[in-house]
Parts: C-alpha cells; sequence; structure tokens
C-alpha cells in the first residue's frame, strides 16, 4: 500500500486524530506498565521512546546508559503483533552517543545482561547514524510475526565511549487486537444464534431427562 504522508514507508492512515499517519505505529500496543530498561539512568524515560513518528527528533525523552555503553529494553505488548520494520534514533549531544549496534530477541521472558550467552537474538542490525529518522530496518518475517514481547540489546555506540543514548524507537507492523475483536464477535453472534436454536428445539421436551 503506498504511504499517506510522513512515516515509515507503506504507512496508513491512523484513527487518531492527533497523529493520523501513526496506525503503523505499534507504540499503541505496548503494555506501558510492564516496559523494563537495564543499564540506564531515567526508568521512567525507557517507555516515552516509543512515541509518534511525528516526535521522533524530540530530545525529550531520551535515556542514557548508566554504568556502560550497554543498554536492554524489555517490552510487552498487549495483543500479539507482527512487527515488520525497526527504526532507531540516537540522543545525547552528538553522534558518539548513538547506538551502532542492535539484537533483538523475541517472545522470551525475563531477558537480561545475563541471558545474552544462552539466548539467540531473532536479528541483529549494524545501525547507521540517524539524525533525520529516515533509516529503516527490515525485520525477517517469521521470526517477528506473533510478537508477544520484544527486547532491545544496544551494545556499543558510534563513538566507542562509556554512554550509548536512543531518543526514538518506531516499531511498523500490524496488531491483532481488532482481528481479536472481530473473531469474538463472530464467536458471540454464533454463540447467541445457537443457544436461540437449542431453546426452541428443546421447547416441550424439559420433562423428558436427560438423553
Amino acid at each position: 500500500m503506498a504511504p499517506h504522508g510522513p512515516g515509515f514507508t507503506g504507512a496508513t492512515h491512523s484513527h487518531n486524530p492527533e497523529y493520523p499517519d501513526d496506525d503503523w505505529n505499534l507504540y499503541t500496543q505496548i503494555d506501558v506498565e510492564t516496559v523494563q530498561g537495564l543499564n540506564v539512568t531515567t526508568q521512567p524515560d525507557v517507555v516515552g521512546i516509543f512515541k509518534p513518528f511525528a516526535l521522533r527528533l524530540n530530545e525529550i525523552p531520551s535515556i542514557f546508559s548508566d554504568a556502560d555503553e550497554e543498554i536492554m529494553i524489555n517490552v510487552r505488548f498487549i495483543s500479539p503483533v507482527h512487527i515488520r520494520k525497526i527504526m532507531v534514533i540516537g540522543g545525547g549531544e552528538s553522534e558518539a552517543f548513538h547506538p551502532r549496534n542492535m539484537k533483538c530477541y523475541v517472545n522470551y521472558d525475563a531477558m537480561d545482561f545475563t541471558s545474552l550467552d544462552s539466548v539467540r537474538p531473532a536479528q541483529e542490525f549494524d545501525l547507521p547514524i540517524n539524525n533525520n529518522g529516515s533509516s529503516e530496518l527490515i525485520t525477517a518475517i517469521h521470526p517477528f510475526t506473533n510478537v508477544n514481547m520484544v527486547s532491545f540489546y544496544f551494545p556499543s555506540n558510534h563513538g566507542d565511549i562509556e554512554t550509548t543514548s536512543i531518543r526514538y524507537i518506531g516499531m511498523q507492523g500490524e496488531h491483532t487486537h481488532y482481528r481479536r475483536e472481530a473473531v469474538n464477535t463472530n464467536y458471540e453472534l454464533l454463540c447467541t444464534h445457537q443457544d436461540i436454536t437449542q431453546r426452541e428445539e428443546s421447547k416441550g421436551s424439559m420433562d423428558t431427562g436427560m438423553r
């Protein structure tokens, strides 16, 4: 589908009038109460870097690594999603702070730095300097389909310094929330119809006992 206005390639219109081109942006499907940042200076800012595409270049909020250059972010979704593209924009005072590599781990609970040696990433990316938010990362279809949880691990930055900073992570794809609602509605209609039919068929036979 051709893109409608700014956003990732192939983006479609949202029903949110404030950000009409963000229907593709899966930040709306994140369980914000469970987002976790490891080795970051300010935990509350982690969920804030998943924001509307129109705000991708805003420096606030940004996150910064704490003890060294590594950052890990664990994200859980409110319903399964299909992640097709990812965008990462670095933060900080210079490009030296921008992350240089990213590894993605899909559907692993309780990922932390001790898990890195035992869990294989779904995909690895070399990250370019992306100051204007135009570089997209294409994901492998199979491992990024029906994603309940994704972990982003950033092991290094472009300056080989002790601090890494990120201001934006965008995920383009599809979510199953509306599809699930449609299925549930059809199921409820089917059950209601069956219930009516069974009541009609059972009239006059209530005293016959179990069959």
